[in-house]
């Protein structure tokens, strides 16, 4: 009697009638959800799983066949669910471990890095001589034009120029001597 049962609530559901849906949903919700949380270990998670799947049941049901009952149907449904949820989560944390360590390492690496070349230029610029220091501060820290810089110095942009050549042509021999070719290029490129 209940596989008949069963059998007519199947029908009613494959022919769209909503209440055949909600008795069935109603009748496996909270089994599927234990059922799902064995996998899963959390609740909240699998209930979002058991309602994904009775939400793409009820979608789907002109595509889908049901060789047995819908009772399991469902319960094998959710055991893949449960399953490609894992994998899932199993991929994203081999991603998040590999991410986490790629970055430490290079982040570190790139930070020695900086801390040297900055060392390295800021050691160089303490080096060159007075006005040619002063004309490389005012023009590449404090951002002045070589007009502004020419009325604050009483001197001639020609003069600028020359001093930032001059400054900027001993930075990249400092950087080249040390092996940091990349910057020594973009220092190049400034002059």
């Amino acid at each position: 009697m209940a596989e008949k049962k069963e059998d007519l609530l199947t029908y009613q559901f494959k022919a769209g009638s909503v209440d055949a849906y909600k008795a069935i949903f109603d009748q496996y919700y909270k089994p599927l959800c234990s059922f799902a949380k064995k996998y899963v270990l959390e609740l909240a998670v699998a209930e979002d799983i058991i309602q994904e799947l009775l939400v793409n049941f009820w979608e789907q049901r002109n595509k889908i066949y049901l060789k047995n009952s819908v009772k399991s149907y469902l319960f094998q449904s959710a055991r893949n669910e449960c399953l490609n949820y894992l994998k899932h989560q199993s991929v994203e944390e081999k991603y998040r471990m590999h991410v986490t360590n790629v970055s430490s390492d290079s982040f570190f690496h790139d930070r020695l890095e900086e801390e040297e070349v900055n060392r390295l230029i800021y050691q160089t610029i303490r080096t060159l001589p007075p006005r040619c220091r002063q004309v490389f501060e005012l023009s590449r820290f404090e951002g002045k034009s070589f007009d502004e810089i020419a009325q604050e110095l009483s001197i001639s942009k020609n003069t600028i120029k020359n001093q930032l050549v001059s400054a900027l042509k001993q930075i990249r021999q400092v950087l080249e001597k040390n092996e940091i070719i990349i910057l020594a290029a973009i220092f190049s490129e400034l002059l």
